[in-house]
């Protein structure tokens, strides 16, 4: 597809900035180009970013594979998710994909990591403690840039033991990938200790947490759609009760955690899109600007993406009306370049 000089907006989000920049051979620059086409919008972002997506889950979470995977990720730039760390698919399936021009850029992780009775049985392979280090090493060898590792489930305490958690983290560490750790229980103090690099739901965090998650550098992922959902009719009055304690919890500390300068991502996990998660993050306590950076600067910071600087890629999203006063326009970008190709 060509590219063409293209002219941004002149108000950059999340903070709401004046700056001019233009598209040239698919980079930004803040140096005029002659002939450069204003680019359709008001207001720009960069690339959006799902930083806790399972791709290779349909509707019901039932497992897609890998042809049905591949069209799911082509979708997601037009909406202009331009990136997406994918933390945990069946049998490795996001390992095995192709590189597609087409995809969003993606870090992935392989299968979930969890012992016997620790996870949905239907998709995962159990990995007990003695095998846990050489199966995340055999996912990064494949590719992986994320291990997913089940830190606690439904039952009472920890999944592996602090130190076999530790073990892995060290190990995954060491091969230049990081981890990111499932944890919904009152152990997420255990799981921030022995060193892993994102808390994905955190239902147990306490406000003591939030200072080492943001000295450690360590982020945290909501997910708050995918604990808001519907309960079936006949769920039990004491599972009912914990989750309402769950969004109760991050109630609470979403707007402390962000005071305090903890890491937040955006996070469909697999319930989608990603407008809804920056809905629930502004109704549970953070600012526009906030739940938009956790979907694009935060997001690329702590991936290590660019984000709207000179000689970045020109990962784009425009809007006609600011999103700050709407998220529902976030569904609706007036264009989308990729890498300075218009592909909205």
């Amino acid at each position: 597809m060509e590219r063409r000089a293209w002219r941004l907006p002149p108000t950059i989000l999340p903070d709401g900035d004046q700056r001019d920049l233009w598209v040239a051979d698919g980079r930004l620059t803040s140096r005029p180009v002659d002939d450069a086409e204003p680019l359709p919008g008001e207001f720009v972002l960069p690339g959006l970013v799902d930083a806790h997506s399972h791709v290779s889950l349909g509707p019901e979470q039932t497992p897609l594979d890998l042809t049905g995977t591949a069209e799911a990720l082509r979708l997601l730039p037009q909406t202009g998710v331009l990136a997406i760390r994918d933390v945990g698919s069946p049998e490795d399936l996001m390992l095995d994909l192709a590189p597609d021009p087409d995809f969003p850029y993606l870090e992935a992780a392989g299968q979930w990591l969890a012992p016997e009775g620790r996870y949905y049985e239907r998709l995962h392979r159990p990995v007990t403690a003695e095998t846990l280090v050489a199966t995340a090493l055999a996912q990064v060898r494949a590719g992986a840039q994320w291990i997913k590792v089940v830190a606690d489930w439904t039952d009472p305490g920890l999944s592996y033991e602090r130190t076999v958690l530790e073990q892995l983290i060290d190990a995954v560490h060491e091969a230049g990938a990081r981890v990111a750790a499932h944890t919904q229980g009152p152990n997420v103090s255990d799981v921030i200790a022995a060193g892993v690099d994102s808390i994905e739901h955190g239902c147990g965090l306490t406000v003591a947490d939030l200072e080492t998650l943001a000295q450690a550098g360590i982020a945290w992922t909501p997910t708050l759609m995918a604990l808001s959902g519907p309960m079936p009719r006949d769920a039990a009055p004491e599972r009912v009760a914990r989750r309402a304690g769950w969004l109760d919890n991050a109630r609470a500390l979403l707007a402390p955690a962000a005071e305090a300068g903890v890491t937040i991502l955006a996070g469909t996990d697999a319930v989608g899109p990603l407008t809804g998660e920056i809905q629930h993050l502004i109704d549970f306590g953070l600012s526009p600007e906030q739940a938009l950076g956790a979907a694009t600067t935060e997001a690329r910071d702590y991936l290590g993406l660019p984000g709207l600087s000179d000689g970045a890629p020109a990962d784009v999203v425009t809007f006609e009306v600011d999103p700050r006063e709407d998220p529902e326009v976030l569904r609706h970008p007036a264009a989308v370049l990729r890498a300075g190709v218009r592909i909205r």
